[in-house]
C-alpha cells in the first residue's frame, strides 16, 4: 500500500516527555514529506499551540493543513484560519459549566483560539505549562458565554473524572463526544467533531482514500482516528485499550522515535 497521508497525535506520541520533537522523528517526517506524503498534526491542542511545531517541521506552506481541538477544527497551517469548524452549542456548553460548578470540577472552554476560565488556579497553571497557552479569566462562564464553544474540558483527578464520565454518559449520548485525552482531562466536542471525523473530512477534501491514511496516537481521543485509518497505529506507551484496537503497535515509545519507526516501516 502506498500511503498518502500521515496523521500524527502530538502529546505522548510525536512529542517526547519534555514536549520536544526528537531529531530522529523530525528527520523521518521530512523524508516522508519529500516523498509526497501529507503529514498532518492532529491534536487536542489549540491551533496556535501547534504553530511552533508546524514551523519546526516545515508544515506551514501553501495548501497544508492541521487538525486541532481534538477534531473540532481543520485549519490552514499557513494562516491558522479554520477551513472546517464544528462547535459545542451554547446550550450544551452552559449545561457543562453548571454541572462542573455543582461537582466542584475545574472547567475551561475555547473561543477564537483562546482559552477561557472562571478563575486561574493550579489546574490552569498545569495546562499552561503543557501547552504554552495562558488562560483568560472571565468569571462565571455561564454568564460570559454568548456564542457556541469550540470545546469544553474538565480537569481533575482521574478517579473523580471517571465517576463524572459515568454520570454524564446518559446525557451526553447523541449530543456530544466525551473522552479522555489525558488521565486528568475529560473533554467534550461536538457530535460532528472528533479526530477520526476530521481525518476523514480532510481526506475527502484532499482526495485521499481511507486506505491511504496512517493515523498514530496513544489515548482515547486518538481512538477515533486509529479506527478510521487505513492503518491505525498505537505507540508503545499507549493505553492498553488503545493498543487492542490498533492495526500495529510500535516497539518504540514516544521518547524513542515511535513516529520514525512507523515512517520507516510503512512509508519507505
Amino acid at each position: 500500500m502506498s500511503y498518502k497521508m500521515l496523521a500524527v497525535d502530538m502529546d505522548d506520541t510525536l512529542l517526547s516527555d519534555d514536549l520536544t520533537i526528537s531529531k530522529e522523528n523530525q528527520d523521518a517526517i521530512q523524508k516522508a514529506i519529500e516523498k509526497g506524503v501529507r503529514v498532518v498534526l492532529c491534536s487536542g491542542r489549540s491551533s496556535s499551540s501547534l504553530n511552533p511545531y508546524l514551523k519546526q517541521l516545515n508544515l506551514k506552506g501553501d495548501n497544508q493543513y492541521g487538525i486541532s481541538y481534538n477534531g473540532a477544527i481543520i485549519f490552514n497551517t499557513k494562516t491558522l484560519e479554520p477551513i472546517v469548524q464544528e462547535n459545542v452549542s451554547i446550550e450544551y456548553a452552559k449545561y457543562l459549566f453548571e454541572y462542573a460548578k455543582k461537582e466542584k470540577i475545574h472547567v475551561q472552554t475555547y473561543h477564537k483560539d483562546a482559552l477561557f476560565v472562571e478563575k486561574a488556579n493550579c489546574y490552569t497553571e498545569r495546562y499552561k505549562k503543557l501547552t504554552g497557552v495562558a488562560p483568560v479569566e472571565v468569571g462565571d462562564l455561564t454568564k460570559w458565554i454568548k456564542e457556541d464553544a469550540i470545546k469544553v474540558l474538565f480537569q481533575d483527578e482521574h478517579e473523580k473524572l471517571v465517576k463524572i464520565q459515568e454520570k454524564l454518559r446518559p446525557w451526553v449520548n447523541g449530543k456530544l463526544h466525551m473522552f479522555f485525552s489525558k488521565p486528568f482531562y475529560l473533554e467534550f466536542t461536538s457530535i460532528y467533531a472528533n479526530k477520526g471525523l476530521a481525518v476523514r473530512r480532510l481526506g475527502e477534501i484532499l482526495g485521499i482514500k481511507r486506505e491511504e491514511i496512517i493515523c498514530i496516537g496513544d489515548s482515547f481521543n486518538d481512538l477515533y482516528m486509529i479506527e478510521e485509518a487505513g492503518l491505525g497505529v498505537a505507540v508503545a506507551n499507549a493505553h492498553p485499550d488503545i493498543k487492542k484496537k490498533a492495526d500495529y503497535v510500535t516497539t518504540n515509545n514516544n521518547n524513542e522515535g515511535a513516529v520514525k519507526e512507523v515512517i520507516e516501516k510503512f512509508i519507505f
